[in-house]
């Protein structure tokens, strides 16, 4: 399978790109998308809520964001939604992905925190878009502890104005304005990697956070969920 050359942003819209046979997001909706994996959506409520900030931290590989990825580009393919990678450190190997996921997925293929910042403000505003994915866990370490917490904010409300689902990935707790924060706190062993996807799923262990204003005072609070 040949890799996908990178995605330059130039300014046409994605209908002409992908034509029919997906749907489009709606200015509107606020909707709530269910992973299938049953103790993670019984946590967030039913799962990962649309027009909010979601961070899903992943310290390691073996720690289930790659899992989680997939099972939400799954997810994308049953609603037959348009969805966006912005791959930070253009990481991503679409050969071990079921081809069928990549049908309605836009890779956008980054080699910096800066780029994969840039891509994801311009896509925040395609209101086409059903699911946005920001993948900084490759970044380099030091770009990530000097971005300016105004940049976090500027997503969030360029999120929150939208239908879409919006998740970042980071590889530690990092965004202030984070609505959702589910950290994975387990690490897959050698055995599980040979397991059906669903059943590694099923397994991965994570601490879940919701965002919550005090009863005083304009700061917020994180709260776990499950």
């Amino acid at each position: 399978m040949a890799l996908a050359p990178a995605v330059k942003l130039e300014p046409v819209s994605l209908r002409e790109i992908v034509g029919d046979g997906v749907r489009w997001a709606s200015g509107t909706d606020r909707d709530t998308l269910g992973t299938g994996i049953d103790c993670f959506d019984r946590a967030l409520e039913g799962g990962l809520p649309t027009g909010v900030l979601c961070e899903l931290v992943a310290p390691s590989p073996s720690s289930g964001g790659q899992t989680m990825l997939l099972r939400l580009l799954e997810m994308a393919r049953r609603r037959r939604c348009f969805a966006a990678l912005v791959d930070g450190s253009d990481a991503f190997d679409p050969q071990t992905s079921p081809p069928e996921l990549l049908e309605h997925l836009l890779w956008v293929r980054c080699c910096s925190l800066n780029q994969a910042l840039q891509a994801a403000d311009t896509l925040l505003r395609d209101e086409n878009l059903g699911m946005i994915l920001i993948d900084l866990r490759g970044c380099d370490e030091r770009s990530l502890k000097r971005a300016r917490s105004s940049i976090w904010y500027r997503l969030q409300r360029l999120g929150g104005k939208r239908s879409a689902l919006l998740v970042i990935y980071t590889p530690r707790p990092m965004i202030p304005s984070s609505q959702i924060r589910v950290a994975f706190t387990g690490r897959l062993s050698l055995e599980q990697s040979d397991a059906v996807s669903r059943e590694i799923a099923e397994s991965l262990a994570f601490d879940a956070l919701r965002l919550r204003k005090q009863g005083m005072g304009d700061f917020p609070q994180m709260i776990q969920t499950g």
